[in-house]
């Protein structure tokens, strides 16, 4: 069963995540926080990390940058908003192997999911 590390500051937004990927058989692991982040990255080291840009504590930028640094074939994806494409682009720099604009629908996140721990 394929690990997956969920990270963002909304609850709601968690919950949706957790809902869509728990349906397709993997495990889930959650934060809120960007510091929290790493520390579980570490402790479960997850097959994928879904990880929001914009967070207190620790932005996901340098939380991206913090994984790479821990383990350079961190499977990560962003999870932004529309109008984001700067900070997208540094993401992808940085080795994000994709990224899910926000509102997303349940296909878009499973495919992305898919495609990357293919």
């Amino acid at each position: 069963m394929k690990k997956i590390l969920v990270v963002d500051d909304s609850e709601f937004m968690r919950i949706v995540l957790k809902n869509i990927l728990k349906n397709e058989g993997y495990k889930i692991i959650e934060t809120s926080d960007g510091k929290e982040a790493v520390e579980q990255f570490k402790v479960e080291k997850p097959d994928l990390v879904l990880l929001d840009i914009i967070m207190p504590k620790k932005d996901g930028v340098a939380v991206l940058d913090s994984l790479k640094k821990i383990d350079s074939d961190a499977n990560v994806v962003m999870i932004t908003a529309v109008g984001q494409e700067t900070t997208i682009k540094e993401c992808q720099d940085l080795g994000a192997k994709g990224y899910i604009i926000k509102p997303f629908d349940e296909k878009q996140v499973l495919d992305t999911v898919k495609k990357v721990l293919d």
